[in-house]
């Protein structure tokens, strides 16, 4: 009787092999990373044209008396400077600012353009 108790003890806590006490699948546990050789580390171009002109208008307004601001400096098309937006936004500006300047064509494709980009954000995106 008493190593049947101490038989049915051991299925119970797990410390004999029988195919109740086993779990028939894995909780998830990930196995080790294996690493052969610490990775070499990366080279980095530290001159790169991104970095070389980062904070290049942050002396404007030390140096000119915060009169002058950074948005004047660029130079490129005028509807452009300064414009943060998407690219719905940025045709309607582009229309507004030269629309009556634009050859036939490109604005024929551009209004085609407007149109389908209004079509588009009304029936998909963020903004719906």
């Amino acid at each position: 009787m008493a190593s049947i108790l101490r038989w049915g003890w051991r299925a119970l806590s797990g410390n004999c092999p029988s195919f109740t006490s086993q779990r028939p699948f894995t909780l998830g546990v990930p196995a080790l990373i294996r690493m052969h050789a610490i990775p070499k580390p990366k080279t980095v171009d530290r001159w790169t044209e991104k970095r070389a002109m980062f904070g290049m208008y942050d002396n404007v307004g030390i140096l000119g008396g915060f009169t002058v601001h950074p948005r004047s400096l660029i130079r490129g098309p005028v509807w452009l400077r300064g414009f943060r937006g998407n690219e719905l936004q940025r045709c309607l500006r582009k229309r507004r600012f030269v629309g009556e300047r634009m050859f036939e064509d490109d604005l024929h494709n551009l209004n085609k353009r407007i149109r389908f980009l209004y079509k588009r954000f009304n029936r998909y995106g963020k903004m719906r």
